[in-house]
């Protein structure tokens, strides 16, 4: 009995230490696997933190590169705005002088243009007097022969010009020369004024064409302006033609003044010719029975060439009013102020 207790206490003892021994090994195997679990996790968040890490330098980098190429487009639309600009003023610069120079030119050629035609005016209107002189001559050497004709003769047949009739048609002639260059000049007005007037309408219909990408689309809003500055330019000038006209008025009221002088009625240097027809028609009114019709008829004519001159004269500056208008859309046109997109 006493054996059996021990072997069963031997048994009891060996299943125990089995027991324990495989209780410790699978202790050590399951830390092991916590160990190497622990150690994986580490190594996955590592890794997750380096790639995320990484991820973050790559946006960095590619926010940098893209800060860069966007400092670059933006330098590059700076200096191609700049070269616009200088080109722009470049091209200003050479227009205003090529302006300057044609100016000048115009000016010498206006120059010798007037003073020929001044020596031209001199020449008619001393032609005028001389012919009137003559036919003056001639209707009283008419005169003279049919008072010394003999008694019951007939005096030979003649046509008789009488000064007023003269002078008259003179008259006429320079009234249809006025009618004619009213015409022609209210007619050059419109056309500069039409074509001062649709740029602006035109550069809007572009612009929003443009926008909606009918027209241009390569091209920038600064081209649009560029462009129709350059329209601008083509527009007709009309300086040279507003100072002709000027110096053309001018020698007509010259040719007033002296046919009234003519019709027998001197003219004041500071008297208006407005003055100066009423005077000569109650010069001629006071004559009563001795007044002749004809001398105021002409002088209704030469009114009526007042009249269409001041009319000229209010043509002239609506078409100076059209030529500082072209000169502004070239210099400072209202697309450069007010254009916006």
């Amino acid at each position: 009995m006493g054996v059996m207790v021990a072997l069963g206490v031997l048994a009891f003892l060996a299943l125990a230490g089995w027991f324990t021994l495989r209780y410790v090994r699978r202790q050590k195997h399951l830390i092991a696997e916590r160990a190497l679990a622990a150690r994986q996790a580490a190594e996955k968040a590592a890794a997750e933190k380096a790639a995320a890490a990484e991820k973050a330098t790559l946006k960095q980098v590619a926010a940098e590169r893209l800060a860069a190429r966007r400092a670059m487009l933006e330098q590059a639309t700076l200096e191609r705005a700049a070269q616009d600009k200088v080109a722009v003023e470049q091209t200003i610069a050479e227009w205003a002088a090529a302006e300057q120079a044609e100016a000048e030119r115009v000016q010498l050629h206006q120059t010798a243009v007037e003073r020929r035609e001044a020596e031209e005016a001199q020449s008619r209107l001393r032609a005028v007097e001389e012919a009137i002189a003559e036919w003056v001559e001639a209707e009283r050497e008419g005169s003279r022969l049919a008072a010394a004709a003999p008694p019951g003769g007939k005096p030979p047949p003649r046509k008789t010009y009488a000064r007023t009739e003269v002078i008259h048609q003179q008259v006429r002639l320079q009234a249809e020369a006025v009618a004619k260059e009213i015409q022609e000049l209210e007619y050059i007005k419109n056309r500069i004024e039409a074509g001062v007037d649709f740029l602006p309408i035109e550069f809007k219909q572009t612009v929003d064409d443009w926008k909606e990408g009918r027209v241009l689309r390569h091209s920038s809003f600064d081209d649009l302006k560029l462009k129709f500055r350059y329209k601008a330019y083509s527009v007709e000038d009309g300086y040279e033609l507003l100072y002709m006209y000027g110096r053309w008025i001018a020698q007509q009221w010259q040719k007033l003044r002296l046919f009234i002088r003519l019709l027998g009625t001197e003219v004041e240097s500071s008297e208006s010719i407005q003055a100066a027809i009423e005077r000569a028609e109650r010069k001629e009114r006071e004559k009563y029975l001795e007044m002749d019709m004809d001398v105021l008829l002409t002088l209704r004519d030469i009114r009526d060439i007042l009249d269409r001159l001041i009319g000229m004269e209010t043509i002239l500056k609506e078409l100076e009013a059209v030529c500082q208008r072209r000169s502004e859309q070239i210099i400072a046109p209202e697309w450069e102020a007010k254009g916006s997109l």
